[in-house]
């Protein structure tokens, strides 16, 4: 293993947003800041078709948005945390995550964009759930805003559509949005992944694979003229939700106004909706209101480090480095290391790009050294060390 460790493939790249050299002193009371640390590495293949997207602190994103419940506009302070997990090429992650140059394109503008312009109302138990205009109704603002993340998906999904209808790349996403600092909400398409490490050794699952066997996306499957065989869609894909792969998306009419700056949303006029295409790119929504007195951080990873870690030894791994004192940056640098060491060639383990954001839920106000200490003892008396 010395000599693949030395390869320059294994080179890390670590963004550490520990947002030290701003000057507003107000800025953490008045637009919530999460300190956050982006990795991401190669590995053995040949390129990196993994992204990903921050947009928090100075590139937060701020939203109109119409609450039905209330029949006020609201505006919305929105942190946004993502890994794009590609396969195919680079292009669709890409795209996407934004391409660098301005990370609110991509799906950061779909998500802005649905936000400001849902046409949901509330349903408050009198008439039906739709009402004569076709206006659907929720019975809970929870409820409103997922499907509203949903739309978005589908809408990037449609964008890509008119730049990749005839590429066969493709790409995973799982998406966490922080709304004003209260209600995360994670969008899950594909086999990347999210975790929320909670006081007492607490794990929660945020987000569930996408796999083809599984019972509900075989059955969608198979419903449009799909099979699976060695647990791969169509013999191909290991995966059952995606952005991109388009030639598994059969009979669903994609459209765009020439004469507007904006796609429309799929049309259903086709022979099949876009949610239930073979592949498709409707997420799963996960809401939890955060506790700060308990929620303590997030890690959003795509699958190539899910193959060397389980959910739990990941969060342990991560706590037993934050009790020795040491840094998001170094743990990201050692949990790369860690991952690529057990690369085994018979099992493919190891062998994939690899990307991981570690999220510190802390407190509006909260110095990212407050909350190392405050990490530090709980961790210390968890193990019984005070």
């Amino acid at each position: 293993m010395g000599q693949l460790l030395s390869h320059p493939l294994t080179e890390k790249t670590i963004d550490y947003n520990d947002y030290q050299h701003r000057v507003s002193p107000q800025l953490s009371t008045l637009v919530p800041r999460f300190y956050n640390c982006v990795g991401s590495m190669q590995g053995y293949r040949l390129t990196q078709e993994d992204a990903h997207l921050v947009l928090n602190e100075e590139s937060i994103m701020q939203v109109k948005f119409y609450n039905p419940f209330k029949e006020t506009t609201q505006k919305l302070i929105l942190s946004v945390f993502a890994v794009f997990d590609g396969h195919g090429g680079e292009d669709c992650s890409n795209f996407i995550s934004g391409g660098g140059s301005n990370p609110k394109n991509g799906l950061a503008k779909w998500i802005s964009y649905s936000f400001e312009n849902h046409k949901y109302g509330a349903w408050k138990g009198d008439g039906p759930v739709n009402n004569s205009n076709g206006q659907r109704k929720f019975r809970t603002l929870q409820g409103l805003i997922s499907q509203v993340i949903k739309d978005a998906f589908l809408l990037q999904d449609n964008e890509l559509y008119k730049y990749f209808f005839n590429s066969s790349c493709g790409s995973t996403a799982i998406v966490t949005i922080i709304i004003n600092g209260e209600y995360m909400y994670v969008a899950n398409c594909g086999d990347s992944r999210c975790i929320l490490s909670s006081k007492g050794n607490g794990v929660k699952t945020m987000s569930f694979d996408h796999k083809p066997q599984h019972i509900g996306e075989l059955i969608r499957i198979n419903d449009n003229g799909g099979t699976v065989s060695l647990g791969r869609v169509g013999g191909v894909l290991a995966l059952s939700r995606a952005f991109g792969d388009f030639q598994f998306k059969r009979g669903v009419t994609y459209s765009y106004a020439k004469n507007k700056p904006k796609f429309h949303n799929v049309t259903h006029n086709g022979n099949t909706p876009a949610q239930e295409s073979q592949v498709t790119a409707e997420p799963d929504v996960v809401m939890h209101k955060i506790d700060y007195k308990k929620d303590e951080f997030l890690i959003l990873a795509c699958d190539g480090i899910w193959d060397v870690y389980s959910n739990k030894q990941l969060c342990k791994f991560v706590k037993f480095h934050l009790t020795a004192g040491v840094k998001l940056d170094g743990i990201v640098t050692k949990m790369l290391d860690h991952g690529i060491a057990q690369a085994n060639s018979s099992t493919g383990v190891g062998f994939d790009n690899m990307t991981v954001i570690i999220i510190a839920l802390n407190k509006s106000g909260e110095s990212l050294s407050d909350w190392y200490t405050k990490m530090k003892i709980r961790l210390e008396r968890e193990k019984g060390l005070i």
